[in-house]
Order: structure tokens, then C-alpha cells, then sequence
């Protein structure tokens, strides 16, 4: 008798916590689908931010300004003048463009989140901006690549540089400087498209697949895995394939040098040297910032050294080629003595 009740007891005892089991399921089915439903994001990383934020918001007011201005008047510059369609103007016309594309998917949702009193965005949106973040950086390494090959072409290889870089091989490279990536942003944020969110506060002030991922309430090891192999293939080994091409135009200049033979196409390589520092920094920062978040740093420092990669290359890149590169310092000088003249002329 005392065995039937304690197996009754048992019995019940399972009943409950299944019942429990299941109510706890039924909860956080109700969260998820709560969650994808609203489809609406808050983006936490202007806390903190208070009485600054309309002085954030003028000064990346001017930098996007400036930015605009800078990259699209040496691109304009390069479209127009016939003499500039060389390879290595059409890689820097096609690096600005990347660079245009990137920042109108940034800055103009940061400005207005300045503005906001509470920073939302929609799932969609925040994959919509989490995509071309990705396409920004993966495109700015491949061109870069493409701008190294070219460089190391021309100074390695100086007698057979044309035939080395013609117009359809310049074509097929930047076709696939850009199709690559978009093939990669694709596919990763397709698979992010597809996770069920638990939470919804976004640790940042702009969306990026980590950010998105971490929201998730099941197990993302395979995005991770898909992430960091993507990033391997069209971020990391384009930065060594830069770092070899650079390494073997240096050897060849030091022998030139060495011989007392001067090598002008050694000058062109002085801006590409400085936009892939500038390139390396903008990826560490974003590296460190995962242990950066426990550190007592100052949250407006996080907030820049996380927007760096949108504010050092695209504004030294058009500044450092426009002073550095002859044809187009010329071109800009021939261009205002001509309005200066017409001006003076009126």
C-alpha cells in the first residue's frame, strides 16, 4: 500500500515538472514570437551620451559632409578626365565609390539616432544596414588587393606592366572585388535572417551579424563558423596578400635604389601604404572591442573607436591621393585656376 502511494506521489511529481517544462516552453515560445512579431531593435550604444549627443551630432554632421565632398570630387575628377582611366585610377575611383556606399549606410541613421530620444530600428533595417556594413569592409580589402597586384606590377614589373594590366583583366578583378563579397553579406546575413531573437537591445550603435546574432536564443556555432570563415577568405587574406605585395615592392626598391636607378611608380605606393594602415587599425579596433566592454574606458571613446572605420579611411583616402598623386593634384589645380579665371573674367 505504502509503495502504490509513493509511486502515485512519483507519478505526480513527473506530471508537474512536465507541466512546468511545458509552460516554461510555451513562455519563451511566446517571447520569441513576441519579439520577431514587434520586429523592432534598440540600439544601447548611445548611452550614456547625455548632454553630448548634439555635439556628436554636429561633428559627424561635418565629417560626413566633408566625407561626401572629398571622395566624390576626386571621383567626378577621375570620371572626367580622360586621361586618368589607367588602372590605377579606375581601382581608386572603384575604392571612393566603396567608400560612398558604405558611409550612406551609416551615417545617416547615426545622425538621426542623435536626434532621437530613443534609438530604434527594424529587424529588417538593422539587417538591411548589418549587410552593407559587411559588403563596405569586404569590397575596401579586395580593391585594396587589386591596388597592391597593380603597384607591385608596376614597380616589379615596369616593361610589361601593360600587358600585365589590361583593361578586361582590370575588368574581371573588380568584378570580382565586389561580387565576392556581396556573395558573402549575402549568404551570412541570410543565415542571421533566420534565427529566432530573445532579446532585443543591440550593443552598438550601428547593426553588424555579431550584434544580431548574439540576440538569438539557440545555437549560432555554425554562423559563427560560416562568419569567420567568410571574414578569412575576404577579409584577413586580402590584408596578407597586401602585406606580401608591399614586402616585395620594398625589396625591389631597395635594390633599385641600391643601383643607383631611380623608380618613380615607387612614389603611387606611399597612399596605399597609408590606407592599409589605416585599414588594419579600423579591423583591430573592431577585434578588441569584445574585451574592451569590461574595461573602465570611457563609453564616448567605445562609441568612436567603434565608428573609426567609417571615419579614418574614408577621409584620408581621398585627401592622401588627391596630395600624393600627381595627375590628380593637377588635375584639381588645373580645375580651380580655370574657375578662378572665368571668376576674375565675369
Amino acid at each position: 500500500m505504502v509503495n502504490q502511494v509513493n509511486q502515485v506521489n512519483m507519478v505526480n511529481q513527473v506530471n508537474q515538472v512536465n507541466m512546468v517544462n511545458q509552460v516554461n516552453q510555451v513562455n519563451m515560445v511566446n517571447q520569441v514570437n513576441q519579439v520577431n512579431q514587434s520586429q523592432v531593435l534598440l540600439l544601447t550604444g548611445f548611452r550614456e551620451l547625455g548632454r553630448f549627443r548634439y555635439v556628436f551630432f554636429s561633428l559627424t554632421c561635418a565629417g560626413y559632409l566633408l566625407i561626401v565632398v572629398l571622395n566624390v570630387s576626386v571621383l567626378v575628377l577621375i570620371c572626367a578626365k580622360p586621361r586618368l582611366h589607367q588602372p590605377m585610377y579606375i581601382l581608386l575611383a572603384n575604392l571612393l565609390l566603396n567608400t560612398l556606399i558604405g558611409c550612406a549606410a551609416f551615417y545617416p541613421k547615426l545622425l538621426l539616432d542623435l536626434l532621437s530620444s530613443q534609438q530604434q530600428v527594424s529587424r529588417c533595417g538593422c539587417l538591411l544596414q548589418a549587410f552593407w556594413v559587411h559588403l563596405y569592409v569586404s569590397v575596401e580589402c579586395n580593391i585594396l588587393t587589386v591596388m597592391a597586384l597593380d603597384r607591385y606590377a608596376a614597380v616589379s614589373r615596369p616593361l610589361t606592366y601593360h600587358s600585365l594590366l589590361r583593361p578586361s583583366t582590370v575588368l574581371r578583378l573588380l568584378l570580382g572585388a565586389w561580387l565576392l563579397p556581396a556573395a558573402a553579406s549575402t549568404c551570412l546575413i541570410g543565415l542571421s535572417s533566420r534565427l529566432p531573437l530573445c532579446g532585443f537591445r543591440v550593443s552598438r550603435t550601428f547593426c553588424d551579424n555579431r550584434s544580431i546574432t548574439h540576440l538569438s536564443c539557440v545555437d549560432v556555432s555554425l554562423i559563427g563558423g560560416v562568419e569567420l570563415l567568410l571574414a578569412a577568405a575576404v577579409i584577413f587574406l586580402p590584408l596578407l596578400l597586401i602585406f606580401g605585395c608591399y614586402v616585395q615592392v620594398l625589396a625591389v626598391s631597395f635594390r633599385l635604389s641600391s643601383s643607383g636607378r631611380p623608380n618613380k611608380a615607387l612614389a603611387t605606393c606611399v597612399p596605399h601604404l597609408v590606407t592599409y594602415v589605416s585599414l588594419v587599425c579600423s579591423i583591430v579596433f573592431e577585434v578588441v572591442q569584445p574585451a574592451l566592454a569590461n574595461k573602465n574606458l570611457p563609453h564616448a571613446l567605445r562609441v568612436v573607436m567603434s565608428m573609426e572605420g567609417f571615419l579614418l579611411p574614408p577621409l584620408l583616402n581621398p585627401l592622401i591621393y588627391g596630395v600624393n598623386l600627381p595627375e590628380i593634384r593637377h588635375g584639381f589645380t588645373h580645375l580651380f585656376t580655370r574657375m578662378f579665371t572665368t571668376t576674375r573674367t565675369k
